[in-house]
Parts: structure tokens; sequence; C-alpha cells
């Protein structure tokens, strides 16, 4: 798997609260040109695509981007139509708001949808291999970068149970809840492509290439 010559750079944004080392490893396997970003001011023209990454509570990751300037430094990079994925806690963080704590936190505002427990499910959280409904026809994405009913790894304990923004959806004893947002060209992901062995990799990979506008062969 390589993508080395499709003049993507993809910038992963190293605010504290993401997990990495696991992001990074599936992009040197896929071939993508990266950074990590510490600092809002080292985009600087330097990158073409943004990944959020995230794992731990909401409020004090939202309080890490307000107070180190990425939330307004992403609000930019989206009002000029630029391509962001959000993983894990990174996609709860594009959404309006979390109850997360027991207080409602505003979120970035990228994405239609409420965080909230994860409520009616035997155990929490819910952890272990799921797939990952996509709405819409198979040549829309998420379908046209997934490969059949694939299976995707989640951890997590909060869910956005609806959005006019879900483009995938999952079970869990029955209860459903987004496990993809699509807005425009910024998306998240509930579950851990980077986790989610090969397959998930190559998914990565293709919803990289995808929102970057570079296709989605791999």
């Amino acid at each position: 798997m390589s993508f080395c010559d499709d003049g993507i750079t993809v910038g992963v944004i190293d605010y504290g609260a993401g997990n990495l080392g696991n992001v990074r490893r599936a992009l040197v396997s896929l071939g993508f040109a990266h950074v990590p970003l510490k600092s809002a001011e080292e985009i600087d023209g330097a990158v073409s695509f943004l990944i959020l990454p995230g794992v731990g509570a909401f409020r004090p990751a939202m309080e890490k981007l307000v107070s180190s300037g990425w939330s307004g430094a992403l609000s930019s990079w989206v009002q000029a139509g630029r391509p962001l994925l959000g993983i894990c806690l990174g996609m709860q963080l594009l959404c309006e708001v979390s109850a997360e704590g027991g207080a409602e936190t505003r979120g970035l505002g990228f994405a239609d949808g409420e965080v909230r427990e994860l409520s009616g499910i035997k155990k929490i959280p819910h952890m272990g291999w799921n797939t990952a409904a996509p709405r819409g026809g198979a040549e829309n994405f998420p379908a046209c970068c997934m490969d059949g009913d694939q299976f995707f790894y989640f951890v997590h304990g909060f869910a956005v149970s609806s959005s006019r923004h879900c483009a995938a959806s999952t079970a869990v004893d029955g209860v459903e809840f987004c496990s993809i947002l699509r807005n425009g060209h910024v998306a998240g992901f509930q579950f851990h492509p980077e986790r989610s062995g090969p397959g998930g990799v190559k998914f990565l990979g293709r919803a990289i290439k995808y929102f970057a506008g570079k296709g989605n062969e791999l």
C-alpha cells in the first residue's frame, strides 16, 4: 500500500489528548507524507489534510483545543473548505455539545449531534469489533471506501445517538449510534481504523484520498 506520489501531506494534531503513535504508524504503512503538529502555527501551508485523534474525556480535550489556539485554527481550516478527519474522541469533538462529566461542554460545532453516555447496552464501555452500516448508495462515502461488511475496533462509553450528518451507524445490544459522521469535507469515525488491522488501515487510506479529492483506490 503506497500513496507516496499523491501529493497529500497529512498533519496529525498533537494537543495532548490523542493516540498519535498508532495513527502515525498507519500513515507510514500507507506511504503518506505526514507531520505531527504541536501548535496551530505549524500548519503554515505545510499540510493539505488534518487528522484530529483523541482518547480520554471530552471536556479537558476541548479545553486544550481552546487554550492552545487549535479551535480557532480548525474553524478557519474548515471554513476554507479543507479536509478534516476526527477519530474516536476526535470525532466527538467535531460535534456541537457533550454531556460527558455531568455538564454540557460546547464542541467545535462542525457536525450536528450531541455526545451522550451510551445507555441500554450490557457493558460500558463498548469495546471490541463491530460493523458500521453506511447510509446511502454503494458509490457514496463511506461505502465506497469499505470492503463489504467490514469490522472496526471500537472503545468508547459515549456516542452520538442521532445526527443529520450521520453517514454510518452501529448497533450494540439493539442500541444504535452514529459511527461515522460526514459534513462536506469534515468527517469523523467513532471507531479506530488505525487499530482495525490491515483492512482498517486500508479504509483510512481510502478515506483520506476521498476527502483530499484524489480518488479512493487502494
